[in-house]
């Protein structure tokens, strides 16, 4: 423990467990996971540490899918609950879905980092406007069938593996574009992001070993200390969100997910 409190200062602390109860609230409210959140931040904090971006990058993607993992826990039991999850939905999603995620844990390393963000942004951006607009603008009034129907669920799961997201950052708006109910689409996600984090947490965990440079915690390319310090807050704030997303205007509900996908894709647009 001591050998902790040196390596991550104070102000490290505070930065991780403030964005634990954003990641909670994100989480529980709108079913988004909390890697968007985890990511950066600790990208500023490993890069304050000195560690250089080739180990840092990993190692917060690693981390991220590993806080999500814990702190989505509670949200998707609080949504079960409620009755906000579509079960249908999850097993039409889910074998498509767990396809773009071996894709996106295989070929992510590989791809342009810088490409990856922006593209994730831009879409983010689109989706966010979308959700802006409500029903005014779907593509459909009915969820897609026969190939046409594994295309969604492949790229969410593609680029939320590779980016450390969580599925529900994506997949609710996406679901909107076919007029699928927002609640169902937000408890949805909140599933999605445990189903996605469970895999890349153990590829996460497999890989990385050997490398110089980072902190006593780091287990593969996850640093279990920011997992604690993160997934801490979230598994309280996360149930309390989640009750307060069923009561919600949908409206509101609405436009707080398109503000939440807008300032994402403005963030991201910010590091490239």
């Amino acid at each position: 423990m001591t050998h902790l409190l040196s390596t991550y200062p104070p102000t490290a602390w505070i930065v991780l467990l403030a964005a634990g109860v954003v990641i909670g609230l994100l989480a529980g409210l709108l079913g988004v996971g909390g890697g968007i959140i985890a990511v950066p931040v600790l990208l500023d904090v490993f890069n304050r540490l000195g560690m250089p971006d080739a180990t840092a990058t990993p190692l917060a993607i690693g981390t991220a899918q590993a806080s999500v993992l814990v702190a989505s826990i509670t949200a998707v039991l609080a949504h079960w609950r409620g009755g906000t999850i579509d079960r249908a939905l999850v097993k039409a999603w889910l074998p498509a879905m767990m396809v773009g995620v071996t894709l996106g844990l295989a070929l992510g390393p590989f791809a342009p980092a810088k490409v990856l963000t922006g593209f994730f942004a831009v879409v983010a951006a689109l989706l966010g406007l979308k959700m802006a607009l409500g029903n005014s603008l779907v593509l459909s009034r009915k969820q897609p069938s026969g190939p046409a129907a594994h295309i969604a669920p492949t790229l969410v799961g593609a680029l939320a593996a590779a980016l450390g997201v969580g599925g529900g950052t994506l997949s609710t708006p996406v679901l909107s574009l076919f007029s699928f109910p927002i609640r169902q689409g937000i408890g949805a996600g909140a599933l999605f992001n445990l189903i996605i984090a469970l895999p890349a947490t153990i590829t996460f965990l497999a890989q990385g070993w050997g490398v110089a440079g980072k902190p006593a915690d780091a287990v593969g390319d996850i640093a279990l200390f920011c997992v604690a310090t993160l997934s801490v807050p979230a598994l309280f704030v996360a149930p309390a969100a989640a009750r307060w997303s069923a009561r919600v205007p949908l409206v509101l509900l609405r436009r707080l997910f398109a503000l939440c996908l807008v300032a994402i894709a403005l963030r991201l647009l910010l590091r490239l």
